[in-house]
């Protein structure tokens, strides 16, 4: 069955411990907006480069809002997230909605000094795909070996 994956790139100006709760903030809205949904989503954190047009442009931002001030620690992070589902679930309304409701909750975050507000922007992209299968078992990795009384996978294993 083809799926659909829409992916949000949202970045942000921040130091890293406002990082920290805007991407609590992310993870909580995902969750709360895709649950009862069947759709699979995953989420990661990048620092930007220096030379990027989107953090020259937050940079600016960040400027312009605090005149005469120092960043500090900010920088330019991406917070990537991917959706995968039937295209009748993940529509581009649906992704939208999304959207406008992490703009919404970054945009209530109180960041930490010397920041007022949060330079962000987001965008989303979407595309078709019918080579991508949820339901496909993957084969046991050979150096992973089964010991009584232990998680096959080896997660929990601390030894």
């Amino acid at each position: 069955m083809p799926k659909r994956i829409s992916d949000v790139s949202l970045h942000v100006y921040v130091t890293p411990e406002t990082l920290d709760d805007a991407v609590e903030t992310v993870r909580s809205v995902v969750d709360s907006h895709l649950r009862n949904r069947d759709i699979f989503a995953w989420r990661f954190t990048l620092p930007v480069e220096p030379d990027d047009a989107t953090h020259r442009t937050l940079e600016t931002q960040w400027y312009a809002d605090h005149p005469g001030g120092e960043p500090g620690a900010c920088r330019t992070y991406e917070i990537a997230i991917s959706l995968v589902g039937a295209a009748s679930r993940l529509t581009e309304a649906n992704v939208a909605a999304l959207e406008q409701k992490l703009a919404l909750a970054i945009s209530a975050l109180t960041p930490a000094p010397p920041s007022a507000t949060i330079p962000w922007t987001i965008r989303a992209t979407h595309r078709e795909t019918s080579a991508f299968d949820t339901n496909r078992e993957l084969p046991a990795s050979p150096r992973i070996q089964a010991r009584p009384g232990r998680p096959e996978s080896g997660v929990g294993d601390r030894r």
